[in-house]
């Protein structure tokens, strides 16, 4: 899936009241037996995931987004400690229906008849959501809610939920990270957690949701509902007249690489890049100074093999480019 990242002359007029994922939009899937389940082949290598198309029917793990809906890409490290079999052997992952979670995980959905469900992901997922731009808002918050089964979490097994925030002196606020830590003894298992977050203070800058999980037994299932930022704020990807497209007028090459990428550029005026991993760690920081020409970047000696996040900021946006070190 191709995301647009745009930047936008905001009118009053254009504000939404909320901007949420419900996971209502697709048809959610009833996971059962063999064949009604996620599959996909990679066990070799971090890659994004596509919806597949099941005999039961499509089971969604993307979702572009709209005026008021926030899409979602999700990727795929087999490689980490949890691989590498990954969904090769066919797991419940995806949008899923009322009965899949109260089989699944004993308990319904917060809000509607669908949640995003996720078990045994043999590697490591990122859920990468839309950039929502807080340039306008007031008083703005964000909320979500999440549930775990209740089983035996290993040393190895992780959630980690994130805001990456773009355009601020504060780069990233973490919501949950179980990393390090025996989750049978956190007591977040078996019931919905609410997660929320109050973003007064990052009015101005641009605001990105990531989820991370890490898991490799079937038992061991990952719920999301009822995500949501409220009060005025604009999705970066709502189509408009007036549009600035960075992530058209930016690509970056090779993808796979072996840690040489160049940004080509049309001549956008580049101020800096950030590089960071599947955890929202920083793995580095390039001050570009307004360059418009390409540029290319020796990260060999920075980045291992894996997936990993490059910002690319100018004066007027930002972009997310997904880059994979071979």
């Amino acid at each position: 899936m191709k995301t647009k990242l745009l930047l936008f002359l905001f009118s009053p007029l254009m504000m939404v009241a909320q901007i949420t994922q419900k996971f209502e939009n697709v048809p959610g899937i009833t996971f059962n037996g063999d064949v009604c389940r996620y599959f996909d082949s990679n066990m070799v290598s971090a890659h994004i995931l596509e919806n597949y198309n099941a005999e039961c029917g499509i089971v969604y793990v993307t979702e572009a987004s709209t005026i008021s809906t926030l899409g979602y890409t999700i990727s795929l490290d087999p490689t980490t400690p949890n691989g590498p079999t990954g969904f090769s052997d066919g797991d419940k992952f995806g949008v899923a229906t009322t009965t899949s979670f109260i089989d699944g995980i004993g308990l319904p959905p917060t809000e509607g008849a669908q949640a995003f469900y996720m078990q045994d992901v043999d590697g490591t997922v990122l859920m990468t959501f839309d950039v929502v731009d807080l340039a306008a808002a007031t008083n703005p918050h964000f909320n979500m809610k999440y549930i775990l089964a209740a089983t035996g979490w290993e040393a190895n097994d992780f959630i980690k939920i994130t805001l990456e925030f773009t355009d601020c002196a504060s780069s990233t606020m973490t919501l949950l990270d179980t990393t390090g830590q025996d989750i049978d003894t956190l007591g977040i298992e078996d019931s919905w957690n609410y997660l929320s977050a109050d973003l007064t203070s990052r009015v101005g800058c641009k605001a990105q949701l990531l989820v991370a999980f890490s898991s490799n037994a079937a038992a061991e299932e990952f719920g999301l509902d009822d995500i949501f930022f409220s009060a005025g704020m604009t999705l970066s990807t709502t189509t408009t007249t007036t549009t600035f497209n960075l992530n058209e007028s930016i690509t970056v090459y090779p993808n796979p690489s072996n840690g040489f990428i160049t940004i080509k550029n049309s001549g956008v005026a580049i101020d800096k890049v950030v590089i960071t991993d599947v955890n929202g760690r920083k793995m580095g920081s390039y001050d570009l100074n307004g360059m418009t020409e390409d540029k290319t970047l020796d990260l060999s000696s920075v980045l291992s093999s894996g997936l990993y996040f490059m910002t690319i900021s100018s004066d007027k946006a930002s972009t997310v480019k997904k880059i994979i070190i071979e």
